[in-house]
């Protein structure tokens, strides 16, 4: 007969590893430290997966797969690259001001390029055609660069509002995000890409 995970260890486990990620980088975590934080032994950890690799991994790319898909409808959905990018940008520092460990654990997964993901090319692929209509959007509204290339999109998109996310936090462990932030970073994403 299959064993019933425990809801609540399994919900500490995740946790475990979103702090262990945040304070130590994917390349510091290990099993004992995950199951410390979790208070559970490795055993049951192991009862439900192979590695601590694989409990990391289905976790980044739940996350990644999230940012991605939710970047791309707002594309679709904006009239203006500063659009796109202040709904993004919203979302991220709205769930920041509500669950900031989740908002932490998803800006440690976009900046930590050791963290493995399951499908990374499929992944990077993904990425780089966001980053191209990102680009087709900047330049139909006159918002971007014409000779910008899809990696540098990538690295203005991604770098800027998930660093000042973390530093932001770092910064002051009760930080509420305003309205004014999210258009002040938005706009020098904007002015990046021109």
């Amino acid at each position: 007969m299959a064993r019933i995970a425990d809801p609540e260890k399994m919900e500490n486990i995740k946790r475990a590893v979103m702090e262990c990620v945040i304070e130590y980088g994917y390349a510091g975590v290990s099993t004992a430290l995950i199951c410390e934080k979790a208070g559970v032994s490795p055993g049951y950890l192991y009862r439900y997966y192979k590695s601590k690799e694989e409990l990391v991994q289905e976790l980044v790319d739940t996350e990644m797969q999230a940012i991605i898909k939710k970047f791309i409808l707002d594309i679709e959905s904006s009239n203006t690259l500063y659009e796109a990018g202040g709904k993004t940008i919203r979302r991220l520092f709205m769930r920041a001001n509500v669950e900031p460990m989740a908002a932490r654990f998803a800006a440690s997964v976009v900046m930590d390029f050791k963290i493995p993901a399951e499908e990374k090319k499929d992944n990077f692929k993904m990425v780089i055609e966001l980053a191209e209509k990102c680009i087709e959007l900047g330049k139909k509204t006159g918002e971007t660069n014409s000779n910008i290339t899809p990696l540098e999109m990538l690295v203005v998109s991604f770098t800027i509002p998930f660093r000042y996310l973390l530093f932001s936090i770092e910064l002051d462990k009760n930080k509420m995000f305003t309205e004014d932030e999210i258009k002040r970073v938005a706009q020098i994403c904007i002015n990046a890409v021109k």
